[in-house]
């Protein structure tokens, strides 16, 4: 057994965490109620420097706090309780209450009664820590439709009631109620699947079979990407000074293939000659982008801003890059399909009302791999974590197929 500190963002001041390694995948996680700026923090040697104030104090209580556990973990193993699944959940209560009763799984079994919009709350606060904002939202939207679905059925969602049937139930409200498209209703059935997850981890006895309902859902959407005539269109087009400056971080975005919030979080500090070093807020990574060749053009959009971009609410943006698109006259009709149930959805719009933030970044993609650059590579770029993730945004033209096999 090993037990280890690690700070739960380690960007920003934030609590310590305590973490227990049986083996690689049988892990006992706990958040303290330590705050530690970064900088104070001794990762190494699993301390507090001195250089912060009741360094001394705080990292006396660690070590009592492993002492602490170890001595739980002898006396667990005394009593008899060898397996990591019974040893967890006393080790939790040990450190939540400061007490071995109750060891047995059976008697930490929780009431059923309790709401499920209640426990959408639990999620959410012992899952705080490590979710980002982005994360975290989704499971905000859930409450809301939950509310929702609770009023179309007049009656609360209880514990007890979370069932097959139920789950099913409310993935019919989605899509005959609420008209919700089929990759909507799988990511919201899949966070209303994360918390049963987590109920059941926490020894909630709600019913699993649940977690076996499926929402089919189409790998690869119709998405819309701009070609590089598009993009010298947008470069070269004439705009509003506030416009000018919404172009010149969609156009970075272009260039590095990286998300809007990472695009958003760009500062001096994370340049080094040529190289962007930052940590992507959605996933956590350390991501380096080189600003040459293809990026080029993002290194001297940067520079012009001191690497440090304007500032704008997502909406806002998404709005003005319409606005920006409309009026380099990007607009052509353009055709997408959707999916509801057995049925396909064609939204046929001018194709600057696709286009967002979000364009940006399938753009880049496309064009790398358009342009033969490996897809490993391109990952590398975007920091994608599966290959199936990326390719959703390859969009191949027939230009490119025509001029790859005239090549040939």
């Amino acid at each position: 057994m090993v037990i280890k500190f690690y700070l739960t963002r380690p960007e920003v001041e934030s609590k310590l965490r305590l973490v227990c390694i049986y083996s690689r995948k049988q892990q006992l996680k706990f958040t303290t109620e330590h705050l530690v700026h970064p900088k104070y923090w001794d990762a190494k040697n699993q301390c507090v420097k001195n250089s912060m104030l009741g360094s001394d104090e705080l990292n006396h209580l660690l070590e009592l706090m492993k002492l602490d556990v170890f001595k739980c973990i002898r006396e667990l193993k005394l009593e008899g309780i060898n397996e990591w699944a019974d040893m967890k959940i006393s080790l939790l209560n040990y450190l939540k209450t400061g007490s071995k009763d109750g060891a047995s799984q059976a008697q930490f079994k929780k009431d059923l009664s309790a709401s499920f919009i209640s426990m959408i709350y639990e999620f959410l606060g012992a899952k705080s820590a490590e979710y980002k904002p982005e994360t975290a939202r989704k499971y905000k939207v859930l409450e809301a439709v939950t509310l929702e679905f609770e009023k179309y059925r007049r009656s609360k969602i209880l514990l007890s009631d979370i069932s097959y049937p139920l789950l099913e139930e409310f993935r019919l409200y989605l899509l005959n109620v609420r008209k919700n498209r089929n990759d909507t209703i799988y990511k919201m059935l899949a966070a209303f699947k994360c918390v049963i997850r987590w109920l059941i981890k926490n020894n909630y006895t709600v019913d699993a079979k649940a977690l076996e309902l499926r929402q089919t859902v189409k790998v690869k959407h119709d998405i819309v990407t701009l070609n590089e005539k598009e993009l010298a269109k947008i470069a070269n087009t004439k705009l509003k000074p506030h416009q000018e400056a919404i172009r010149d971080c969609f156009l970075f975005q272009v260039y590095t293939g990286q998300r809007y919030s990472d695009m958003q979080q760009l500062s001096p500090d994370q340049i080094k000659g040529k190289i962007w070093r930052f940590q992507s807020i959605k996933t956590g990574k350390d991501m380096q982008v080189p600003l040459i060749g293809w990026s080029q053009m993002a290194f001297e959009i940067g520079k012009r801003y001191n690497f440090s971009l304007p500032q704008y609410a997502q909406q806002y943006f998404n709005r003005e890059i319409t606005k920006i698109c409309r009026v380099a006259k990007i607009t052509e009709p353009v055709s997408i399909n959707r999916y509801q149930g057995s049925s396909t959805i064609q939204i046929r719009k001018p194709k600057c009302e696709l286009i967002s933030s979000h364009t940006a970044r399938r753009t880049c993609v496309s064009l790398l791999l358009e342009k033969g650059v490996p897809p490993t590579v391109v990952m590398k770029l975007t920091g994608h974590s599966s290959i199936q993730t990326m390719m959703r945004y390859e969009r191949t033209s027939n230009e490119a197929l025509f001029n790859a096999l005239a090549g040939l």
